[in-house]
């Protein structure tokens, strides 16, 4: 009886592992998913460089550390779209950590809130043998809703996308090809 229970366990968790062979978040319900409280210590001296979210060819995040002091460090985030334009970014701002989640960048891009983070791969339900041992994962909740201006509305709840980020490059130079 317990070799069988072993043996299905076993099976459940190869089968869980296959099922996570593409690097991206398991969904849990919710619209802010990931486990912040056990976010890792922001990786400052490795973050900068272009990062994409793995199956979006279009967008390529540029991340660059502007300020980092004892009590300040500061994140400046820009946003890039190979579609519509290379030499501008379609969104930018700067992030920064506050002393309630330290190891969280908070970022304000035409209203919408970045969260940014270091997690281990095994906090998400990830295979570390498929997405590294640790992921950086990022979500993007909308402020402001186009559904409906009215707060009570349940329409105007806060959309929120959760993903995961790949490092491209530790280089910040950005420039694409237009297609004719």
């Amino acid at each position: 009886m317990i070799k069988n229970l072993l043996v299905i366990a076993s099976l459940f968790f190869s089968l869980n592992l296959m099922a996570q062979s593409a690097c991206g978040p398991t969904i849990q319900g919710g619209p802010d998913y990931f486990p912040w409280s056990q976010a890792q210590p922001f990786p400052w001296a490795r973050i900068q460089g272009l990062w994409k979210v793995p199956g979006n060819n279009d967008l390529v995040i540029r991340l660059k550390v502007i300020r980092q002091t004892v009590k300040i460090k500061q994140l400046e985030v820009a946003i890039f779209s190979k579609a519509e334009s290379c030499l501008e970014p379609k969104m930018k701002g700067v992030g920064l950590i506050t002393s309630l989640e330290k190891n969280v960048v908070r970022i304000n891009l035409d209203n919408q809130l970045i969260k940014l983070a270091v997690f281990n791969s095994w906090d998400l339900q990830m295979n570390p043998g498929v997405c590294g041992e640790q992921v950086m994962a990022i979500s993007v909740i909308d402020l402001i809703s186009d559904k409906s201006t009215d707060i009570e509305s349940p329409e105007a709840q806060q959309e929120t996308q959760n993903m995961v980020l790949k490092k491209i490059t530790s280089s910040l130079d950005f420039s694409c090809k237009k297609r004719p």
